[in-house]
């Protein structure tokens, strides 16, 4: 017996069958339709029809879970931009880190001083 729990947009559910958590990002009533996020960020949208045939059940959000933030632009958390450097090297750390890893190119006997 399938269990007709709501599609609430915000809210995570694991689907009993599949094993998978996932997370309800969007509801479309008018299409039909909702859209789901899963806890490793990929999304699918699925029909309302077939929302009523899982075994689902209301779960917390996991842990580890960063889907949203994986595709975010430097601009949107804060990073500062830079034409010239994209990998960050205006910041301190990244500039020591680079300058760790150049140092490590350096042939034996020679090092910068």
């Amino acid at each position: 017996m399938m269990s007709r729990i709501a599609a609430i947009p915000g809210q995570w559910y694991l689907d009993r069958e599949s094993g998978q958590v996932f997370q309800v990002v969007g509801l479309d009533e008018e299409e039909g339709s909702i859209e789901i996020q899963y806890a490793d960020g990929s999304l699918e949208e699925q029909s309302l029809e077939d929302w009523g045939g899982k075994r689902l059940e209301v779960c917390d959000q996991p842990e580890d879970w960063v889907g949203p933030y994986d595709d975010l632009q430097s601009d949107e958390i804060g990073l500062p931009e830079s034409e010239a450097e994209p990998h960050g090297a205006e910041l301190p750390m990244e500039r020591a880190l680079l300058d760790i890893e150049a140092g490590r190119a350096l042939p034996m006997g020679n090092t910068e001083e």
